[in-house]
């Protein structure tokens, strides 16, 4: 499969768009928001801005740069907060009538960003532009959109704008590589981009590849199974990604990823050794590293070459190779390292915890520990994980103890967490059981209550303790000891450690049925959320490839599992997503004081 027409598309319409402002003779400064600098690298790379008279690059900061040139662009995301600095920026900085101001928004320039502009006065002497690009290849069988606030912008906010951005990636990746015969959608979100999919076809009605790569297209919204994103990843890459934070591929292997630190490209068709470990548990990953640093270090060691030619014929040919496999051996070995000393003694705990929440015993100890743990002032992340897990698992926590964890919460880590608790509770994370709205929405702004009443009384899905037995997610013994075969990666429950299978595998594995798909169980636990294509299209069992497209973000477990699927069937599947995710990110994210941009 040949995924850089993917970025040769999303190169072309930025480089007509950079045309359209000023001629690529014609000098430019950008300014460029953090968060877009990977996207924008791995969609054009620096040499082809500077072919476009990029003869500056600067990061977006609280001050205007030391200008050069006189046309000026920013490159942004569609946030608010940022497009109100970028704003406000302007105004102090002061117009110069020879100065050309553009800013590019990705994905889309909003209504509330032009209003914004508008209302500042600025509007006037700077233009706006939208720019979106294809999915982005960051492994072989993964795609990534890298659009991290559309979770937040349509499951928090419930705004459905950046779907259009999903929707166009979707009919580009079509009119590349070929129409998806059979589609199924599981989720609101996935709904309304395939409703807006099938929209565009039919007013624009544009020309499709004879033959098609991907026969069948599966969309989930990320909100179908939380469970996945708050258990710990136990794959090498969901570790990494969990403790490393993964940005557009890549891991930096310091502290703050600061410019020149030792990173890590997180790409197996580039780095053969991150190929092989990639999936595996990460407590097999050490006892692969040493065995292969033996083997390179045997191929390395020619002292008993019988001959010249031998000699010769091995720096020519095996000699770079090896060199290249021992740097990146000794990287993966430092990744490794540095996330053992951040998880010693606090692994084994988390993971006994996470698997009593699941199975639902000893819950009085778990309570006892979220308790010790909140008063010990734990990292607030890890904790709010804990408890939304038990309160998703429990269908909702009893009034006492839901009231007691809040105030715990709130003493212990600060009021200014109360935003927090309310967007946990919105998403359906943190809930007193039988409950919609309770005592935290009178305390919060009315802008934020009015945002959150239509989400807030939505009709109630199944508990989904019971969606997991009724589907089989979790071992067949609950108060038994984890999957076996948790760490051989022979059962997808391996990447969480045997105490669960990702929903995304179960539901793809019953969508590629050969004659037609066994979704009965999935009918009784989401209803209306499941949308099937048509069973009797005879593409339907055809053994073309599947592309799983998840609405606000997909971890790696999640991906390792569908691997594991795409062996097992024999078939390759392709994971695409608006960006990748883990816990530890979305819950800095919810407890962060700028989440609701």
């Amino acid at each position: 499969m040949d995924l850089g027409n993917l970025r040769q598309s999303s190169q072309f319409r930025l480089l007509n768009l950079l045309t359209k402002i000023a001629p690529s003779d014609v000098q430019k400064d950008l300014v460029i928001h953090e968060d877009l600098m990977k996207p924008i690298d791995l969609v054009s790379g620096a040499r082809l801005l500077r072919e476009q008279g990029v003869d500056k690059m600067f990061k977006l900061a609280s001050v205007a740069p030391p200008w050069k040139n006189y046309i000026r662009l920013y490159f942004i995301p569609s946030i608010y907060a940022v497009a109100e600095n970028v704003a406000k920026q302007l105004k102090r900085h002061g117009v110069e009538k020879t100065v050309s101001y553009h800013i590019i928004v990705v994905p889309k320039v909003l209504t509330v960003i032009h209003s914004l502009f508008e209302s500042l006065g600025v509007l006037d002497f700077v233009t706006l532009h939208s720019y979106s690009w294809d999915f982005i290849p960051l492994d072989s069988n993964l795609l990534s959109l890298e659009l991290h606030h559309l979770f937040k912008a349509s499951f928090l906010k419930e705004e459905n704008s950046l779907l259009t951005s999903v929707a166009k990636a979707l009919m580009s990746f079509e009119c590349l590589l070929g129409k998806f015969s059979c589609v199924m959608t599981l989720g609101e979100k996935s709904q309304r981009v395939h409703n807006l999919l099938n929209t565009w076809k039919n007013e624009i009605q544009p020309t499709f590849p004879v033959e098609t790569e991907f026969t069948h297209l599966i969309m989930l919204d990320r909100n179908i199974d939380f469970v996945s994103l708050l258990l710990t990843q136990l794959t090498y890459e969901g570790v990494l990604d969990e403790n490393l934070k993964m940005k557009s591929g890549f891991v930096y292997l310091d502290a703050n990823g600061a410019e020149g630190s030792q990173r890590l490209m997180l790409n197996s068709a580039s780095d053969e050794i991150y190929g092989e470990i990639k999936g595996k548990h990460i407590s097999a990953v050490f006892q692969h590293l040493s065995k292969k640093a033996k083997e390179l270090q045997q191929k390395r060691d020619i002292k008993n070459t019988d001959s010249i030619e031998e000699m010769k014929n091995f720096v020519s040919h095996d000699l770079r190779r090896i060199q290249s496999q021992q740097k990146s051996l000794a990287l993966h070995i430092s990744a490794c390292e540095i996330v053992m000393k951040r998880q010693a003694g606090i692994l084994e705990e988390l993971l006994e915890l996470q698997e009593d929440a699941m199975s639902g015993t000893k819950m009085k100890e778990y309570l006892a520990f979220l308790e010790d743990s909140i008063a010990r002032q734990f990292n607030l992340a890890t904790i709010l994980r804990l408890c939304c897990l038990h309160s998703i698992m429990e269908d909702g926590l009893p009034e006492k103890e839901y009231h007691l964890l809040q105030r715990q919460l709130l003493q212990a880590y600060g009021y200014r967490h109360l935003t927090t608790l309310h967007y946990l509770q919105r998403l359906g994370l943190f809930n007193q059981r039988d409950s919609k709205m309770i005592s935290l929405e009178p305390l919060l702004p009315d802008r934020l209550a009015r945002v959150a009443h239509a989400a807030s009384f939505r009709s109630e899905r199944m508990p989904f303790r019971k969606i997991c037995q009724r589907l089989n997610l979790l071992p067949l013994d609950e108060s038994s000891q984890p999957n076996p075969c948790a760490k051989s990666g022979q059962h997808p429950s391996y990447v969480f450690g045997g105490v669960y299978t990702p929903l995304v595998y179960h539901f793809v594995e019953r969508c590629l049925k050969e004659k037609e798909p066994s979704l009965g169980d999935y009918v009784r636990c989401f209803g209306n959320n499941l949308r099937i294509g048509d069973c009797s299209h005879p593409q339907w069992g055809a053994r073309g490839k599947i592309l799983v497209c998840f609405i606000g973000g997909v971890t790696l477990a999640e991906v390792a599992s569908l691997d594991l699927l795409s062996r097992q069937l024999g078939r390759q599947i392709v994971v695409a997503t608006t960006s990748t995710i883990s816990g530890s990110d979305f819950m800095e994210s919810m407890t962060s004081q700028h989440t609701d941009t």
